[in-house]
């Protein structure tokens, strides 16, 4: 089994390949990227890391479009950027079955489709597809609090909370698979361990922080809330907070908050030992390693490129967040922050 290392090694050389064509020879080509919202910053790190590995090809040029959330906003920019006759499309879905009608029409016009992230729910229509395991997120997100929890009574008991993420898109919907399955397994061995309430927070930090209120009411014994993202761990901080429930980390009555991106916000509520832990990921070498992708495949080098394949993640705590190991993954959310 590969270490985080030799994992982080071995993605980033593949980031590295070199796809550079002569100057003179260079055709120029239009990029089309869809992302499902700017209002989140795991995507703001996204754009910024297309952007960033677009500057990097002189004779790339991107048309660079947010779908505000809405899926229909988004099928309805896609059919533009194929109109526009892009050379290729980078698409972040809203929602893995609703984009498969535009992605099959690129593919009748013969634009390859590269999915970042999130996928479309049709087989053999994207040309790469590179997310994070989320399913992995999920199972660690799971054996973190199981972790917790057996430190802090001795055995693996107590209250949990899932706030799941957005359903409907890849990330949501495995993140939450990786979780219930494992958590479930964990049950089969220890059955004081009970999940409380399972809520769909959307990716959403004020649905969080809502549904998170709400269960502090209902609930004086909670031990800890599994996230699908930060921005639901966000607002799950904030809520214990605003009920008075907050006790530092060690503490046998603090509530164990993990979340899912490695954002700005999770950062500093980690620093400030406010939450335990993020699973980070980094959109930054993510997106650029896209780039490099769509540039392979314009100029022929279609071997290279993967149909799936996950970029490596980080567990983050407030023991390893400022270690050289993190640094060289990439703390992508102080770095989009700056």
């Amino acid at each position: 089994m590969m270490t985080f290392k030799q994992k982080l090694a071995a993605a980033l050389s593949v980031s590295c390949l070199a796809f550079a064509i002569p100057a003179a020879h260079a055709a120029d080509y239009t990029i089309g990227l869809s992302v499902a919202t700017l209002a989140n910053p795991f995507f703001q790190g996204m754009t910024a890391g297309v952007k960033a590995g677009i500057a990097k090809h002189p004779n790339l040029h991107l048309i660079n479009t947010s779908a505000n959330g809405d899926a229909n906003t988004q099928t309805n920019q896609v059919t533009d950027l194929i109109n526009q006759h892009v050379a290729a499309l980078i698409l972040n879905p809203i929602n893995a079955n609703s984009i498969v009608p535009v992605v099959k029409e690129a593919n009748k016009k013969g634009i390859p489709v590269f999915t970042l992230d999130r996928g479309a729910a049709c087989g053999g229509c994207q040309v790469n597809f590179l997310e994070t395991d989320n399913e992995a997120l999920g199972k660690e997100g799971a054996d973190f609090i199981a972790a917790q929890l057996k430190q802090r009574y001795g055995s693996i008991k107590g209250n949990v909370v899932d706030l799941e993420g957005l359903l409907g898109t890849t990330a949501g919907d495995e993140r939450e698979k990786g979780f219930a399955t494992e958590f479930e397994l964990l049950q089969k061995t220890n059955p004081d361990l009970k999940l409380v309430s399972r809520q769909a927070a959307d990716f959403d930090a004020d649905k969080g922080f809502n549904i998170t209120t709400q269960l502090l009411a209902a609930h004086n014994d909670i031990d800890a809330i599994f996230n699908g993202n930060d921005d639901n761990a966000v607002g799950a901080v904030r809520a214990i907070h605003q009920a008075n429930r907050f006790v530092p980390i060690g503490n046998p009555k603090h509530i164990v908050v993990i979340g899912i991106d490695g954002t700005e916000q999770g950062l500093t509520l980690i620093r400030k030992g406010q939450m335990d832990a993020t699973m980070s990921q980094n959109p930054l070498t993510m997106a650029e390693q896209s780039v490099a992708y769509v540039e392979a495949y314009l100029h022929g080098d279609k071997a290279s490129i993967p149909a799936h394949q996950f970029w490596p993640h980080m567990l983050l705590t407030k023991a390893n967040i400022d270690s050289p190991e993190a640094k060289a993954y990439g703390l992508w959310g102080d770095q989009v922050s700056q």
